[in-house]
């Protein structure tokens, strides 16, 4: 009798303890991750590149992108983001920033924000990886990532 005590005792506790880590998570700060999104040209993967779409600080919506060159041909690789805020029933214009380009083979860390609007509860952060081709050649980017956070 006492280990059936024992275990509903147990069972209450992961219950409870469940919902507390449900409520703790809930709480958090929301993060959307993206990628891994690739641009190509001419058949060949050129750059590589992920994220993390935030709501910072209350005050801005950030997104944390790791970018890569796949080809060492001396093209650069950028990412972009474009923020859109939702007001009067629809998505208005946004603006949109890019990463520094660079040609590095491994990994790049960089961080792209953009400042809350305060007449809006939504955002929406579209991302693109792209490779920079030079004249006459357009950049090619990847498919197009969508993230919406209500903040």
């Amino acid at each position: 009798m006492s280990t059936q005590r024992f275990s509903r005792r147990r069972m209450a506790a992961a219950v409870v303890g469940g919902v507390l880590l449900t409520a703790l998570a809930a709480g958090q700060a929301q993060a959307l991750n993206w990628g891994t999104l690739t641009s190509s040209y001419d058949g060949k993967k050129r750059s590589s590149g992920y994220g993390s779409f935030t709501i910072s600080g209350s005050t801005y919506a950030q997104n944390k992108v790791y970018t890569k060159d796949l080809a060492p041909d001396g093209n650069t690789v950028y990412q972009t983001t474009s923020w859109q805020w939702y007001q009067d029933g629809g998505w208005g214009a946004g603006f949109s920033k890019s990463t520094p380009e660079h040609n590095k083979t491994s990994y790049q860390l960089n961080y792209l924000k953009e400042q809350l609007q305060s007449s809006s509860e939504k955002v929406r952060g579209s991302h693109k990886m792209c490779v920079q081709l030079g004249f006459p050649v357009a950049d090619r980017c990847s498919a197009t990532a969508l993230t919406t956070l209500t903040y």
